[in-house]
């Protein structure tokens, strides 16, 4: 009887050592998928730390190209403004020193518009 017993015993501790085991390498693998998670945390926080970065970069390239814009187009206007008064100054004052020549070429341009409206 005492050879069961011991054979009992000797598989309890056999089956304990093996209940020890596994429960260490759980807790083995337990730790090593904080680890993981705790790494992949910390590279999702550069993540998102660069794209700030990024949107923050991207909208300032954003504002200074609308100033260079508003700039270029304010330019432009003052240009064409200056352009077009003197087109139409010079054009006031062909038509006065012409004034026969202006009527008949402005009367050639109304029938020449007729015309193309109509076909």
């Amino acid at each position: 009887m005492t050879d069961v017993r011991e054979k009992v015993k000797s598989g309890i501790d056999t089956v304990a050592d093996h209940a020890k085991s596994a429960t260490d390498q759980a807790k083995s693998t337990a730790d090593q998928a904080k680890s993981t998670t705790d790494r992949g945390a910390s590279v999702v926080g550069q993540v998102k730390h660069k794209a700030e970065e990024a949107v923050e970069a991207v909208g300032e390239y954003a504002h200074d190209a609308k100033d260079k814009v508003q700039h270029f187009a304010e330019d432009a206007y003052d240009v064409a403004g200056d352009k077009l008064g003197t087109l139409s100054k010079d054009v006031t004052e062909l038509v006065k020193k012409y004034p026969i020549q202006a009527l008949l070429i402005g009367f050639g341009a109304g029938m020449l518009m007729g015309r193309a409206s109509r076909a």
